[in-house]
């Protein structure tokens, strides 16, 4: 029912499609608080190679100013010592960005590359869903967070300022090199309290963003039945839990073959292993079977394990037929099986004699 009210968390199906359609968990503010925090811890820790740097530089080009010909000759190797300088100093920073711009965004999607969300929706050029989209809750909460973010940092940076500016003041009478490292440290200190504060609204847009994607995501009850209904009736899925019921069965089958006293064969056709506990059992039960391939795979587990392989083929065919796997041998063919045991128990009391 379209109206009905959507109570269920998201099915793995459900969630696996909207994962192809490219709707993920994802929070940009993540990446915008690893993005600055990068850059400017970066800054921090690189300033002092940058600086140094800078005025290799510009003390080069302020010696040459006054023998330095502008020509053909002297203007690309300059060109490509303001390239080198250029990359040297802001190469490193820009690097950090990249690299802690991409990190969040990959773990997030978890590696998820589609292009189905750049594919062109006509639904978009609708004014009514723009309209819709602009008074939404995280729209509203987006504006709300925005403003929240202004008036905190910008709280922030007067009040570090007012406890800085006697410094500052003082300051006038120091020298200019001494001002510039005092401004720039203090720059870095906002930035840095700055950052702290991205990381904290960054934990909470994640949390509201999963609250948001979670609700998106919610089925209704019809809609969860409707799905169990399609995945139980696709014939694909039929046969890959058939084959795997099958799987599962066989490989328990052949664990039990080691056990057996006997096994009962039609050479190559049918296999049928035995095992007789009077403890438990009333009758001998058939604890593993098989034609063709899987009848020759449990003769070759049972040799392996030294287990006695008995040929009589009208007796492996019965037995195939007509006993079911862990069900124990009927009453017609008691005498033909008891033979058999009597047999193979003959010969393993001789090799222990022996």
């Amino acid at each position: 029912m379209a109206g009905e009210e959507k109570t269920e968390k998201a099915t793995p199906k459900k969630r696996r499609d909207q994962r192809k359609e490219g709707n993920v968990l994802q929070s940009k503010e993540i990446v915008t608080a690893a993005s600055v925090l990068g850059i400017f811890a970066s800054v921090r820790l690189l300033a002092e190679f940058m600086i140094k740097n800078l005025l290799s530089f510009s003390t080069i080009i302020y010696e040459q100013s006054g023998t330095y010909e502008v020509n053909a000759d002297t203007v690309m190797p300059l060109v490509v010592r303001i390239i080198t300088v250029i990359v040297m100093v802001v190469g490193p920073v820009c690097a950090i960005a990249m690299i802690l711009g991409i990190i969040p965004t990959v773990a997030q999607t978890r590696g998820l590359f589609t292009m189905k969300a750049l594919q062109p929706k006509f639904s978009r050029l609708n004014p009514l869903e723009g309209i819709k989209k602009l008074f939404s809750m995280q729209a509203i909460v987006g504006i709300l967070k925005g403003l929240i973010e202004v008036i905190v940092i910008g709280y922030m940076i007067f009040n570090e300022i007012s406890k800085r500016m006697p410094i500052i003041l003082s300051l006038v009478d120091a020298g200019l090199m001494q001002g510039l490292a005092y401004a720039a440290l203090s720059i870095f200190d906002m930035v840095m309290l700055i950052c702290i504060l991205l990381v904290f609204v960054a934990a909470g847009d994640f949390l509201f963003q999963w609250w948001q994607f979670e609700k998106k995501l919610k089925m209704s009850k019809q809609e969860v039945k409707e799905e169990f209904k399609q995945m139980e009736g696709d014939p694909q899925v039929k046969s890959k839990i058939k084959q795997r019921q099958q799987q599962m069965a066989q490989s328990r089958m052949m664990q039990e073959v080691p056990s057996a006293d006997v096994i009962i064969r039609n050479p190559t056709h049918y296999a049928v292993a035995l095992r007789y506990d009077q403890d438990k059992n009333r009758a001998p039960e058939v604890i593993a079977k098989g034609k063709n391939y899987l009848a020759l795979k449990i003769v070759e587990i049972a040799e392996k394990h030294d287990v006695m392989c008995v040929e009589d083929p009208p007796l492996a065919r019965a037995l195939y037929s007509q006993v079911d796997l862990g069900r124990e041998i009927p009453y017609e063919l008691y005498n033909a099986v008891a033979e058999v045991l009597t047999t193979v128990y003959r010969e393993k009391n001789k090799s222990l004699n022996a």
